[in-house]
């Protein structure tokens, strides 16, 4: 088989950029500095289950880099007279075109082969073909990535390994476990202040004057109800074993924070402080285009050894790093 380890690095990079060719700013549920991080932790997730499969690690790796190339161009969803939103004959959501305000290999390419109006799996793949045939990948390589880019959104009975592995990792990473908590936590930010009401006061403001008015319904209501939905939705549309151990590892994970969280609120000057709450303060107050991976790296050097009080919050940052790398 034709390798094509060579050719990551390179493709990295390629994604990277492509991925700041975009405006900062919010798209539905995501901002910019998502699309590349959830990247980058799906990317490690597969080749997690890919090992444990025994599934091809370099097929894997190569279409979860690639799975979401084209993903920068969805806009908002469209929607009909009643507000209820549009899909395709696959039953996809159709999304507006967002532009970008550059030009690279991706775009160009996206432009040649008059990919506008796919579904981004669909555009990603033909996008990961050319790609790779442009690097001197083999047919038979670029064929199996290209199918698994295409799959990552529902794969077909007869998927591939490869296909599945990537699909549960894709599917794991944006819906369980603590960087999807961290998204939530962004998402719920930000609609806090785009659907607030007039003479309500803006999130910053309101976390400087009255962060526990924010956080104890946050925690007590709003996660519970998060994580419920979750452990009902997801878990059976996994097709992997792996991908189901590793989510219900990850579910008992965020299930544990949310007591801990929970906990550190009949004593909030102390969990303000030390605690996991504490936490919750910091990715809080980052800007309106965080990077995880970033934030993660932040709480990774140096602060498990500020929270000697509350040794959870010592473990909660650990297994943030873990399942942001996709090891766990």
């Amino acid at each position: 088989m034709s390798r094509i380890t060579d050719t990551i690095t390179e493709l990295d990079a390629l994604v990277k950029h492509t991925c700041q060719l975009w405006e900062p700013g919010w798209v539905a549920y995501n901002w910019r500095g998502y699309t590349y991080d959830h990247i980058q932790r799906v990317r490690g997730l597969a080749v997690t289950l890919a090992e444990r499969e025994a599934a091809d690690c370099e097929t894997v790796e190569t279409a979860a880099l690639l799975h979401d190339v084209t993903k920068p161009y969805d806009g908002d969803y469209l929607t009909d007279s009643q507000g209820k939103r549009l899909v395709d004959g696959d039953g996809y959501w159709i999304s507006a075109t967002r532009e970008p305000v550059g030009q690279n290999e991706v775009t160009l390419l996206y432009d040649r082969l008059a990919l506008r109006g796919q579904v981004h799996s669909r555009s990603a793949a033909a996008v990961a073909w050319h790609l790779l045939r442009k690097r001197g990948v083999g047919h038979d390589v670029r064929n199996r990535v290209a199918e698994a880019v295409q799959e990552h959104l529902g794969p077909s009975s007869d998927a591939s390994i490869e296909a599945r592995c990537l699909y549960d990792a894709d599917l794991i990473d944006a819906n369980i476990g603590l960087p999807a908590f961290i998204r939530h936590i962004y998402i719920h930010r930000h609609f806090y202040d785009t659907r607030r009401a007039p003479g309500q006061s803006a999130f910053h403001a309101l976390m400087e004057s009255a962060a526990r008015n924010y956080l104890e319904p946050y925690v007590r209501e709003a996660l519970s109800r998060w994580i419920e939905g979750k452990e009902r939705d997801f878990p059976p549309q996994l097709r992997t074993e792996a991908g189901l151990g590793i989510a219900h590892e990850r579910l008992l994970r965020i299930r544990l924070v949310a007591r801990d969280l929970t906990l550190e609120l009949e004593d909030w000057d102390a969990g303000v402080r030390y605690g996991s709450l504490a936490v919750m303060l910091y990715l809080l107050g980052r800007s309106d285009d965080p990077s995880i991976a970033e934030e993660v790296a932040v709480l990774s050097n140096g602060w498990q050894d500020r929270y000697n009080t509350y040794p959870h919050t010592s473990e909660f940052i650990t297994a943030l790093a873990l399942e942001t790398a996709g090891l766990a």
